[in-house]
């Protein structure tokens, strides 16, 4: 057999080694060259694969004796000592090392290609295994565990610094880095090889994904993409305030110090106000400005159901903005959403007296604005209200609506009820909180559900206890005669749940609870009125008559969010009718501030293990909102990337039978002018019935308020008369500084029966009254959105230059608490 017959080397002949290697060389070759493998020990055909003939040779190069014989044999030797091998011998070999590199290379194809084959079998197999699993019956995207698992055995084959990630996988390892921090996602990709990216790369992926947030900085520009991937121009607004920590920091990328509270120019926050270069200017700056004790969050709500909030902006603020601040921020942020062809319907806060002032300077409830015009630009929203209607007080046209936070109004009303100072009554009846202390004491808790916690006055937003206490089981054992008055003010309470809150209820029925709320505390507010209190050696309008007719009664500002949240939707309802807005618009659960409190709680969750502290700086906050933005803009399209679905954590305090269950979209709305006024008048039955039970009919008969016609020009005559109107001078754009005052200072009125004996007051007429709504006297570090904080905020980033990282593990800092309201 000679070598140039064969053609191909076989797997066998790869196999060789030792003996049968060079017996093989002695018959493809001949003996000579046979040796002269020997001599260079080379004793396996497969180690040929790298080798070439120079190198086979270079060792006769040497005046060996022992190769005396070789050298003569295979070649010659030149003058200069080289040698030569013969021709015919050089075509032997590199015949012999071609076939073998031709082999290997042939056999690392065929390797590649196993293992390429192999993948996509694994891969085509794991899709099947999915498919038929019972547990991806109801799913219609393939998890990205399939892709995970066949990028890692792809990168497995491949030296780290060529491995390689798919788009889904990145956007995987943003996710996970976000919600996990630093010190999760290193411990994965460490003990996952080939799974994660870098850390450094998903860094350099976060910086690239155009969520850049500047303090103060409102991003309109973001405004059109985010109503163009839900397919609705319409949207709602959200503010509120959390507690910050008071560092002033400085950020490198907008080259400015942030930590001052920025001054307002026309109620709008100035970006970039304190950017120097001079050491005596930002000296200047600590002695002359306020640093921020505060945050202050917008944010955009789109009225279609399951789409993400929108982060407008956010900045840090002194809490020493006047409602003609709010009102000209407001109209700032609807024109110029508007110019970016947003229509934004209206406002939601949580129930800031400021707030609620604003709101009903813009909308004119019971307020004037003399001296500005609203509608300038013929955008505004018109209806015709019936002239029956005598009940509905809201004006015709309005460019702006406006809803108070419903689970604010709902723990205000629970609130009222533990308060130490408010003695409440309704006829006869006393409302009481020992009422339900004795439910507690002398029933099991199978039959009423309540806990000690839920009669905590210091845990002021505890929304769960308020479903709790106005719960079926609850109401039927406090309906007997000794609890009238608890029972009324808990079905109340259990009607703004309904109304408000639940995502469930239909739109008649949120109508009728809501409206059957409103009237029920307007012939309540008129019992009081004319209700002649025994004993009294003063006359009745002497302050300390008018201080316990305020005492029994809710607390004003949760009188006026009731009648703005219900006018407001049945203002709404009106404009679905008539197809001036869409039927999304009906989507009123989306309406409240909620928004904010769960960007505030996600900001905190976003916290590292090696520290403890839950809350943040300004630009600690700020960073923490481009990681959520980052998170809302996957959500938007409903965590769909490409054909994969990433789905997320909900809070773990979210009620399930609030929170989780598919709501049907509205598509339609079938109500006329004439069904809500039967709906309307059902109610006012219901208020009749709950006032009748608590025997105020009677003295609401004799004073001929007991039809809704007399009822409705008693209350619109007496609160026009009183100083609750609020009447404001402001001027198109130059606003004078408005007072800090509360809409409810009357103290010059003898009309107002429920005005509070301090202007200035908390709303919450208790003991608590000059503290703000969210505060915790004993807890320096409890703010609005505290009770909801997740319990698994472990992971305070290291470095706080790093939009990944935070540098939080300054516990000694004090944290001021909120006292707005």
């Amino acid at each position: 057999m000679d070598i140039y017959t064969i053609t191909e080397i076989s797997d066998d002949m790869m196999n060789l080694s030792y003996d049968k290697f060079y017996d093989f060389l002695d018959i493809v070759l001949n003996k000579d060259l046979s040796n002269l493998f020997r001599v260079q020990a080379i004793r396996e055909m497969s180690s040929l694969s790298s080798l070439t003939v120079d190198e086979l040779i270079e060792i006769l190069n040497y005046d060996i004796v022992e190769l005396h014989s070789i050298r003569e044999k295979l070649g010659f030797i030149s003058s200069d000592g080289r040698f030569h091998l013969r021709l015919g011998f050089r075509n032997l070999l590199e015949r012999l090392l071609s076939l073998v590199k031709l082999k290997k290379n042939s056999l690392i194809k065929n390797l590649e290609l196993t293992q390429e084959n192999t993948i996509n079998d694994m891969y085509k197999k794991l899709m099947h295994i999915w498919k038929q699993a019972p547990s991806s019956s109801n799913e219609n995207k393939t998890p990205i565990l399939i892709l995970w698992i066949n990028n890692i055995f792809k990168n497995l084959k491949k030296s780290k610094n060529k491995f390689s990630y798919d788009e889904y996988i990145q956007q995987f390892s943003l996710l996970l880095l976000i919600l996990g921090g630093r010190n999760c996602y290193e411990f994965l990709r460490l003990n996952l090889p080939g799974a994660l990216p870098h850390v450094s790369n998903v860094e350099l992926l976060m910086k690239n994904q155009d969520v850049r947030i500047v303090e103060c900085n409102f991003r309109f520009d973001l405004l059109r993409d985010y109503t163009q991937s839900n397919n609705c121009n319409y949207v709602f607004s959200a503010e509120d305030s959390t507690g910050s920590i008071c560092r002033v920091e400085y950020d490198a990328h907008s080259n400015s110090f942030i930590g001052f509270s920025t001054p307002l120019v026309h109620g709008v926050p100035k970006p970039n106000f304190f950017q120097t270069e001079r050491f005596d200017e930002l000296k200047s700056w600590f002695d002359n400005f306020d640093k921020s004790k505060f945050i202050n969050l917008h944010m955009i709500q789109s009225i279609k159901p399951f789409v993400p909030p929108l982060i407008l902006s956010t900045y840090g603020s002194n809490n020493k903005a006047t409602s003609t601040d709010v009102l000209k921020r407001w109209l700032y942020i609807y024109n110029k959403s508007l110019a970016q062809g947003v229509r934004v319907i209206g406002f939601s806060t949580d129930g800031d007296s400021r707030y609620l002032r604003a709101m009903r300077l813009c909308s004119r409830f019971f307020a004037e604005l003399p001296n500005l015009t609203l509608f300038k630009n013929h955008d505004e929203f018109s209806i015709n209200i019936p002239r029956q209607w005598s009940w509905f007080f809201m004006k015709e046209q309005q460019i702006l609506l406006f809803m108070q936070d419903p689970i604010h109004v709902a723990t205000k009303f629970r609130n009222r009820l533990l308060s130490q100072v408010a003695s409440m009554k309704m006829g006869k009846y006393l409302i009481d909180k020992e009422h339900i202390v004795y439910l507690i004491e002398s029933y099991s808790k199978i039959e009423h559900n309540l806990i000690k916690c839920d009669i905590n006055i210091k845990d002021r937003q505890n929304f769960p206890s308020c479903r709790r206490i106005s719960s079926v089981n609850v109401l039927n054992l406090l309906n007997n005669e000794n609890f009238k008055g608890t029972y009324v003010y808990l079905s109340l309470l259990r009607s703004i749940i309904i109304g408000f809150i639940e995502k469930s209820s239909t739109i008649e029925e949120r109508l009728y609870h809501i409206w059957t709320v409103v009237f029920t505390c307007r012939l309540w507010w008129s019992w009081i009125h004319y209700w002649t209190i025994k004993n009294s050696r003063n006359d009745d309008n002497s302050a300390l008559v008018k201080q316990l007719k305020s005492n029994s009664f809710i607390t004003k500002p949760t009188f006026w969010c009731s009648e703005i949240n219900a006018h407001t939707f049945l203002y709404i309802i009106l404009l679905v009718i008539k197809n001036k807005l869409p039927v999304d618009a009906l989507n009123t659960y989306l309406f409240n501030s909620q928004t904010c409190e769960n960007t505030f709680r996600i900001a905190r969750a976003l916290s590292g293990p090696y520290s403890s502290i839950t809350n943040f700086t300004v630009k600690s906050f700020i960073n923490r909102c481009e990681k959520i933005s980052i998170i809302n803009s996957i959500k938007t399209h409903s965590g769909h990337i490409g054909h994969y679905q990433f789905k997320f954590p909900q809070h773990h305090k979210h009620d399930k039978e609030v929170h989780v269950y598919s709501v049907n979209p509205l598509k339609q709305i079938n109500l006329t002018e004439f069904d809500i006024e039967k709906i309307i008048q059902k109610a006012f039955e219901s208020a009749k019935n709950y006032v009748t039970m608590v025997n105020m009919n009677e003295l609401l008969k004799n004073k001929n308020l007991f039809s809704l016609p007399e009822l409705s020009q008693f209350i619109k005559t007496n609160i026009s008369k009183s100083s609750s109107k609020v009447v404001d001078y402001t001027e198109d754009i130059d606003f004078d500084e408005d007072s800090d005052k509360d809409e409810f200072d009357d103290e010059d009125s003898d009309k107002d029966e429920f005005d509070d004996e301090d202007s200035d007051k908390d709303e919450f007429d208790d003991e608590d009254s000059d503290k703000d709504e969210f505060d915790d006297e004993d807890n320096p570090e409890t703010f609005d959105d505290q009770d909801e904080i997740l319990s698994n905020s472990d992971d305070e980033v290291e470095d706080e230059g790093n939009v990944l990282t935070s540098d939080l593990s300054d516990t000694e800092k004090k944290i001021p608490r909120l006292s707005y309201i």
